[in-house]
């Protein structure tokens, strides 16, 4: 038998990260056929594709605004990594002069906040320059970076030889790529923003 209400992720996906302007009446549009006897499969092949058909029109249609986001995001990100190469020598310095300093949760616990504060910073900041099309961008962003960083990764894993560190740095860098681009979209409102990209209050559908 088909649970009344459709699977709960596939739902809260498709609420945070549906761009169409229309996303609450698409949202609520899924859930009446799913009531009506489509299966959770179904509901799910709906909801990830509903999500990326209407990213990429969004930003197939908004590319301007798309480009300006891509590039106030990298901006931030640039200033931001300069202070984490400056915060990176002062603790070299400090490590230099007193071993208290040479611990790697030091380094840790420095550096982490400062690299999810930039993101958040980053993505307010592209969600505040493009509220009509907020989600979109954001999401274009948040993609972009994560995309560029994860194929110089590749890149880095590639042309790395055996006798270089690999563990830790490795497991570093993909944790840099998921606080960041979780980060941004924090900060540009999508996981607990319930409106739409117009910024207009969102109303649910009403399902008959």
């Amino acid at each position: 038998m088909t649970p009344t209400e459709p699977p709960k992720v596939a739902r809260w996906l498709l609420d945070h990260f549906g761009c169409s302007p229309n996303n609450a009446t698409v949202i609520g549009d899924l859930a009446e056929r799913y009531r009506s006897g489509r299966s959770a499969a179904w509901y799910w092949r709906q909801t990830l594709s509903t999500i990326v058909v209407s990213f990429v029109k969004e930003v197939w249609t908004h590319k301007w605004p798309t480009f300006t986001a891509i590039v106030t995001g990298w901006i931030v990100f640039a200033v931001s990594r300069y202070g984490l190469d400056l915060t990176r020598e002062l603790l070299f310095a400090l490590a230099s002069w007193s071993r208290f300093w040479r611990h790697d949760w030091i380094t840790i616990a420095v550096q982490v906040p400062e690299a999810v504060l930039s993101a958040v910073l980053a993505g307010w900041l592209v969600a505040r320059l493009h509220r009509r099309n907020r989600k979109a961008v954001l999401l274009a962003y948040a993609t972009y970076f994560a995309g560029v960083q994860i194929a110089w990764l590749v890149y880095e894993i590639r042309t790395r030889t055996l006798t270089e560190p690999f563990r830790v740095p490795l497991i570093y860098d993909i944790a840099f790529i998921t606080v960041v681009t979780a980060g941004v979209l924090l900060g540009g409102g999508v996981f607990g923003s319930r409106r739409d990209g117009d910024g207009s209050k969102r109303t649910s559908a009403t399902v008959c």
